[in-house]
């Protein structure tokens, strides 16, 4: 039978909570036996509130508190006594908060993938489908650990894009600024001297003084283009129907739009990978992972490739019917189907992918790099050129 119950310790102390017992005088034996001295005790179970941290967790601590978990599993060390030991580490603010009240859930009687549905957004459906497969099969250790390294890797990889961009970025951004304040503040006070020379000026200086008297005079109207241009991608993005309008046209952009399609397919076929080869059914991996993904053009297509395989198609004749999955991928995956081993051939596809874009990115770098500074060195020259031809050409006419 289930209690809840009031109890004083030998502090005085009140404590309240949910506890099994065969009767009621079980149960204050029970108390008793623990130092406490009940107060109350009433049959039926005590509602469980959760308090939600106002935030989400990060990555790096979802990660660290699954690698720590995974270790003290491994080492068959009990679920709750394992969350009661990392409640007394730091993985920050939310996430201690979190601990305690996932071993809290677990003492009320509920299951640790029943408590993780208790914080939605802070644990995604790929983690908590993970958790619940890893109990019905008796691996929580060994799935625990898969969902750890699934993390590292992700984050890793994400590690590697940001800093792959980073430098190009910067360069690109200094320019820009340097660039603009050439032409709003310099520029401008060569002007009056040219004024004052009262000479006929070069092509190329007229259209420089015009460009930085256009920016002055006129800052507002790129400013209300860019204001405008965020709130439209802001509007878009809060619907599903403009999300896959920006998806779209993130696809189609030369370069970029290759490079994305390449990530994406990673991220889809390495969630696929570790759902499918942690026993979770097909359907119900390709579910999750449409909701993973990032990208709403994939989303979809990978949601009506699941009807097709609900209706008994094979995944790879499934993915092929839409363009959007690469041919490469979706080759390599039939494969896998034919031969009995999808989940090694998805791992295969991880890999290839992971190759692909990190070999796109150093063709990338490689090039952009070198373009950025030769063109910021041509805009540099034009400015230069356009402020010495009036000064040569009065040297000039002063020598004559």
């Amino acid at each position: 039978m289930q209690f809840q119950y009031q109890a004083a310790d030998t502090q005085g102390k009140i404590e309240r909570g949910n506890a099994e017992a065969d009767s009621k005088e079980q149960l204050i034996s029970k108390l008793k036996a623990q130092g406490k001295f009940p107060l109350e005790i009433k049959e039926g179970r005590a509602p469980i509130k959760i308090k939600l941290p106002k935030k989400s967790i990060s990555a790096k601590e979802r990660l660290g508190f699954t690698q720590q978990l995974a270790g003290l599993l491994t080492a068959k060390i009990p679920l709750e006594r394992s969350l009661g030991t990392l409640s007394r580490l730091h993985f920050g603010a939310k996430m201690d908060n979190i601990i305690l009240q996932l071993r809290r859930l677990l003492q009320e009687g509920l299951s640790f993938s029943a408590a993780l549905e208790k914080f939605p957004g802070y644990f995604p459906p790929l983690y908590i489908n993970m958790v619940k497969i890893g109990e019905a099969g008796g691996m929580l250790p060994q799935v625990m650990t898969r969902l750890a390294q699934y993390q590292e890797d992700d984050i890793n990889f994400r590690r590697y894009l940001i800093s792959s961009l980073t430098y190009p970025a910067f360069i690109m951004g200094a320019s820009l600024l340097a660039i603009i304040f050439f032409v709003t503040a310099v520029i401008p006070q060569f002007q009056d001297i040219f004024n004052d020379m009262g000479m006929e000026l070069p092509l190329i200086t007229k259209l420089v003084l015009l460009v930085g008297g256009a920016a002055i005079n006129f800052w507002f109207i790129p400013v209300i283009a860019l204001g405008g241009l965020i709130f439209w991608y802001i509007r878009e993005n809060s619907t599903p129907d403009g999300r896959n309008r920006l998806d779209s046209i993130k696809l189609r952009v030369p370069v970029f739009g290759k490079l994305l399609e390449k990530i994406v397919t990673q991220k889809m076929v390495q969630s696929l990978s570790l759902l499918v080869g942690s026993g979770v059914a097909l359907l119900t991996s390709l579910t999750i992972t449409s909701d993973l993904i990032g990208n709403e053009v994939f989303a979809r297509a990978l949601r009506e490739a699941e009807q097709r395989v609900r209706q008994g198609n094979t995944l790879a004749s499934s993915l092929a019917a839409y363009p959007v999955f690469p041919i490469l991928a979706v080759e390599m995956i039939a494969v896998g189907e034919e031969g009995g081993n999808l989940n090694y051939m998805l791992e295969q596809v991880t890999r290839t992918y992971d190759n692909e874009i990190k070999h796109s990115l150093s063709v990338f770098l490689a090039l952009a790099e070198p373009l950025i500074i030769f063109l910021l060195v041509g805009v540099i020259a034009i400015l230069a050129i356009a402020i010495m031809l009036p000064i040569l050409n009065m040297n000039s006419q002063l020598g004559g």
